[in-house]
């Protein structure tokens, strides 16, 4: 039980210059994660709009719109959470520091992939 709680705890914040440096780099790739999302998004929208797609949006496309604006939304919550981690003072758990690497990224890897499946790249 001992273990689990070590993973789940927020830990004292570490002020060295390295892991400074780590967070102001996590919070550029959250930063990057919701611009790529954001500009999926548009890219989504323009594309169909160019092709003049028969296929209905319901086949793919809203599955890959809601998971690129959920990737965006975990993307700035995350940011958030180094802001209010380093403002309190503590470093963030194992797990949450798991769901700040790889939430996002899938989420958008999802939207991408239903995207390729709509537009027929991927069949």
């Amino acid at each position: 039980m001992k273990k689990l709680r070590a993973l789940l705890e927020s830990k004292g914040l570490d002020d060295s210059p390295h892991y400074l440096l780590s967070q102001e780099l996590e919070f550029e790739y959250a930063k990057s994660i919701v611009t790529y999302s954001v500009a999926f998004i548009g890219g989504v929208i323009t594309l169909k709009s160019a092709l003049s797609i028969d296929t209905p949006i319901e086949d793919g496309l809203t599955v890959a719109i809601t998971a690129a604006v959920l990737s965006a939304v975990i993307a700035f919550e995350n940011q958030q959470g180094i802001i209010r981690d380093l403002r309190q003072k503590r470093a963030p758990s194992y797990f949450r520091t798991l769901y700040r690497k790889f939430a996002a990224p899938m989420c958008l890897g999802v939207a991408i992939g239903y995207a390729l499946i709509y537009f027929g790249v991927l069949a």
